[in-house]
């Protein structure tokens, strides 16, 4: 039998660890804790944050948004696939080089690196086989010293080294060297659109196509500008961009479609939304994440009180760096590329839970900041919503008692039943990888948390009878309050990138987009394309 001082000694330090627990505990602690309403998440947790980064994966558009990767993991490029490598002459590579799973990448760089538009050599190379790749998430591709590749230098220099950020046919060389007794062919990233790095044009692929074509875009490119526009906080717009700012705050850019680049922007946004890119087939039963605390518990302290856009690999401690890199090499063992033991579609899991709530917050997000009504009926409007979100869960023995009207206790049946729901089958597998574990734990953390939240206002609109009778005006000012303060604080923790967005949304001759390098704009900002004549 357990000692129950003992236990309650011992509770604080369960519950700052509660991401990293089962299911079960979990609600072993809920149970024992009445005061379920008041579970806040420790300051440290990363549930959050590892939900975000599986969430994203191989999206564009939160990738952009967060540009450091905490991720790293294995995965295929399946056979039928076509790669991309744009060069000066019609020679094929015979040493590690770049490739792009989007021709307009390709030929973009193909351009850049031509005298004229005389010299632009397409090589299309076709997978024969399923090539084993490792993703890096984030705007991995983007060669910046502020934590871009701080991932990609672990692997490669066993330390975060920004001063090699231009390093580039040495890192692939040896990324490919260190991958190479695991039958790693290459690594892909996020550039633009996806690009991998390949070690062998040879391996397991074949010449498809090699064409002298004409780049799509007017050349030779005009001069280097002798100064930019400053005209927006942290914005820096080229000088032959036409500016024009919106009411709406969104910053908006008309473009020549024969611009240098226009066409690789418009193959970023094939990839930006759910399922992502199709084409990287993930191992998410194998990802290594910089945010597990189980393996980099130095990263802790560098990121404490920052916020996500801050967050870097930069201050890791040498020790974290052999952990990280003996389990990314014990998850590439070769009997591990066969099929995930558990056979969870995590992917889907983490998608359904942000399909079935985004929208639902959202909307009672935007009711409560833009309605300015003291009427019962705007209250009524809240909690129907509420409920609905609640009513899988709503089971009968869980009502009211003649207590205070301040009393959720009586919810706490709903609220397990909504923190368990999408987890408690997984909860009783017991041949989890380390890595299904920790995605297990992020999202229990992550809707025990949107439960907690969403179960306590629901309990304050039935103790006030919201629904069927008029509430005085204090009663409906104070829930109109803490109402927003749990919605605005619940979303701003969970953070998902669906809700950056243009407001209102772009028309067919516009498209919204998130930062692309070279056009640097704040990354929580959508800014919005329109094309030009000109």
């Amino acid at each position: 039998m357990i000692n129950r001082n003992r236990f309650f000694e011992l509770l604080p330090a369960l519950l700052a660890l509660a991401w990293l627990t089962t299911a079960q505990t979990a609600q072993f602690v809920a149970d024992l804790d009445s005061q379920w309403v008041d579970l806040v998440p420790s300051s440290n947790d990363t549930a959050n944050l590892i939900f975000n980064s599986v969430y994203s994966l191989p999206m564009s558009w939160p990738s952009r948004r967060y540009r450091n990767g905490h991720t790293i993991i294995p995965g295929i490029i399946p056979a039928g696939t076509l790669l991309y490598h744009g060069r000066g002459d019609p020679h094929i590579p015979v040493t590690p080089e770049w490739t792009a799973l989007d021709s307009e990448l390709s030929t973009l760089y193909c351009g850049i690196l031509s005298p004229d538009d005389k010299e632009c050599w397409l090589l299309t190379l076709v997978v024969e086989r399923p090539l084993r790749v490792l993703y890096f998430d984030g705007y991995s591709g983007l060669k910046l010293p502020n934590g871009t590749i701080d991932t990609q230098d672990v692997i490669t220099w066993g330390r975060v080294m920004p001063e090699k950020v231009s390093e580039e046919p040495l890192r692939i060389a040896k990324l490919c060297r260190w991958g190479e007794r695991f039958g790693i062919n290459g690594f892909v990233r996020l550039h633009t659109t996806h690009e991998m790095m390949l070690c062998d044009f040879s391996n397991g692929l074949k010449v498809d196509s090699l064409l002298h074509i004409k780049v799509p875009y007017n050349f030779p490119l005009p001069p280097p500008p002798n100064d930019t526009v400053d005209s927006l906080p942290h914005m820096k717009v080229p000088y032959n961009f036409l500016l024009r700012p919106p009411p709406n705050g969104t910053y908006t850019w008309n473009l020549p479609l024969d611009l240098f680049g226009m066409g690789e922007i418009l193959a970023s946004k094939r990839t930006d939304e759910y399922p992502g890119d199709t084409r990287i087939q993930l191992h998410f039963h194998r990802l290594v994440s910089f945010y597990d605390l189980s393996i980099v518990p130095s990263l802790v302290s560098q990121r404490f009180g920052q916020h996500r856009l801050q967050h870097r690999v930069l201050g890791i401690s040498q020790a974290d760096i052999v952990t990280v890199k003996a389990r990314m090499e014990d998850e590439l063992v070769e009997e591990k590329w066969a099929n995930p033991v558990s056979g969870i579609d995590w992917s889907s899991m983490f998608h359904r839970i942000v399909q079935y709530y985004s929208g639902r917050l959202e909307l009672i997000q935007l009711d409560l900041n833009s309605e300015d009504d003291s009427s019962n009926d705007f209250l009524r409007k809240i909690f129907l919503q509420l409920r609905g979100m609640i009513q899988p869960y709503d089971v009968f023995s869980a009502r009211p008692t003649d207590g205070s009207v301040d009393d959720t206790s009586w919810a706490k049946p709903v609220y397990e039943a909504c923190a368990t729901a999408h987890t408690r089958f997984i909860s009783t597998l017991t041949n989890l990888t380390p890595s299904e574990r920790l995605m297990r734990g992020a999202l229990e953390g992550t809707n025990r948390e949107i439960c907690r939240i969403i179960t306590r206002m629901w309990a304050d609109g039935v103790n006030h009878n919201v629904e069927d009778q008029q509430c005085d005006s204090d009663t409906i000012g104070r829930l109109h309050a803490q109402w927003k303060q749990d919605i605005d604080g619940l979303m701003t923790w969970l953070d998902w990138s669906i809700w950056i967005k243009c407001k209102p949304a772009c028309s067919l001759d516009e498209m919204c987009f998130l930062p692309i390098a070279p056009y640097t704009v704040p990354a929580q900002t959508a800014g919005r394309l329109g094309r030009s004549s000109q």
